[in-house]
């Protein structure tokens, strides 16, 4: 029997129509986020057995030679790809179309170029999307904090912002006004006596106002030294997590105000609501256990669990198995199931965890089934397995 080829990859460039992995493997598995495949790739995969699973899949006609540019990079006048296939992963500039004279093709993520340079002249240009910025203006592929070394300080320059700029700092503020510099953005985070000050220099398509006097962060996981570090009032620009033992915290606070999500144990709702805001809640009872990966829980883990009075939310991403151990009786140490993945129960426990199963995007499968087909599952003498962000055929 041929090897199995099983690749996980969060993008997946399936374009060399040579390679020995077409015929080494007797079958082929992609699970990629986005895959990007020849057509002529395509068409022997399709031939044999071979699956693709993805979130997005371009096929793409490659004539010519193959040339990958890193994310970022810019084509100019004096950029020559003459009979080249362009693949850019990621983010390419065209700033000059004559950099793309002669060229078979071109595939990008994204393409970013100056409102009066038109693509539409050029054939065969594959991009999931095109973004123009203002001719003149200084490029920016991602988020901008003004503060510190700001490396937009030209002076008298437009600064094209492709994300979020956060602007905290008063001094330079003062400074890039000085030099006359402005922004264009998607979202701007400013203090809200800065915003009155300095409104002129932005132009954002929405606005966070920061209370002046809240400490500011990104993503929070309360603890004891919280209050301590930042002060009674805070400005979370992100997600809040509070574990079931940290919750007590919230009464040293007198402002709490959460732009994202705040995950919390249904017991500190009203605590929160005393001091806090935010713009999305995620509650759950208990403890709660995340698995991402596999893991296995038995017997002893939930009567102990019950005999601390403790009980568990379970979210799942991936595989949790229940040991042969596990009775019925043992699940009331379980609130809720929350599982994207397989879940792998002894059969006579099986009706106790059903019923605490509150998502399920996967599969469950009593203990024993799961070990006969232990054999075939685990067994990789025969399997080739490749984990990655980027994987290039």
């Amino acid at each position: 029997m041929k090897r199995k080829l099983i690749v996980n990859a969060g993008t997946a460039l399936l374009l060399d129509e040579q390679s020995d992995a077409l015929t080494a493997y007797g079958s082929i598995t992609i699970n990629g986020g986005r895959v990007v495949i020849s057509r002529k790739v395509h068409e022997k995969m399709s031939a044999i057995n071979a699956s693709i699973n993805s979130g997005g899949m371009s096929i793409i006609d490659i004539a010519g030679e193959v040339t990958e540019l890193e994310s970022g990079t810019a084509i100019t006048a004096k950029s020559a790809f003459c009979g080249c296939y362009i693949i850019c992963d990621g983010k390419l500039i065209i700033e000059d179309l004559e950099g793309l004279a002669g060229i078979t093709g071109l595939y990008a993520d994204r393409i970013f170029h100056p409102e009066s340079v038109s693509l539409g002249a050029v054939k065969g240009i594959t991009a999931s999307r095109r973004i123009a910025y203002p001719d003149g203006a200084k490029l920016h592929l991602s988020g901008l904090t003004l503060g510190g070394e700001t490396p937009a300080a030209q002076e008298g320059r437009l600064n094209w912002v492709n994300g979020n700029i956060t602007a905290l700092d008063g001094g330079e503020l003062e400074k890039l006004r000085e030099k006359e510099a402005s922004f264009q953005c998607r979202k701007l985070i400013i203090r809200t006596s800065l915003f009155e000050k300095y409104a002129d220099m932005f132009k954002a398509e929405s606005i966070t106002f920061v209370p002046d006097d809240h400490a500011y962060m990104k993503d929070l996981t309360l603890d004891a030294a919280t209050q301590v570090l930042y002060g009674d009032k805070l400005f979370v620009n992100g997600d809040l997590m509070i574990d079931h033992d940290q919750a007590q915290h919230l009464g040293g606070l007198n402002s709490l105000i959460v732009e994202g999500t705040v995950t919390m144990p249904i017991s500190a709702a009203a605590s929160f609501k005393a001091c806090g805001k935010a713009r999305g809640y995620d509650l759950y009872e208990g403890v709660l256990k995340a698995i991402n990966g596999a893991d296995s829980i038995d017997h002893e883990q939930l009567k102990s669990a019950i005999d601390r009075g403790i009980r568990y939310t379970l979210r799942i991403n991936g595989k949790l198995t229940f040991t042969s151990d596990v009775t019925a009786q043992d699940v009331e140490a379980i609130a809720a199931i929350e599982c994207n993945g397989l879940l792998v129960a002894p059969s006579s426990a099986r009706g106790a965890l059903d019923s605490k199963i509150k998502s399920m995007n996967g599969k469950i499968k009593n203990l024993s089934e799961d070990e006969k087909d232990s054999t075939i599952d685990e067994d990789d003498s025969d399997v080739t397995k490749i984990n990655t962000g980027t994987y290039r055929l």
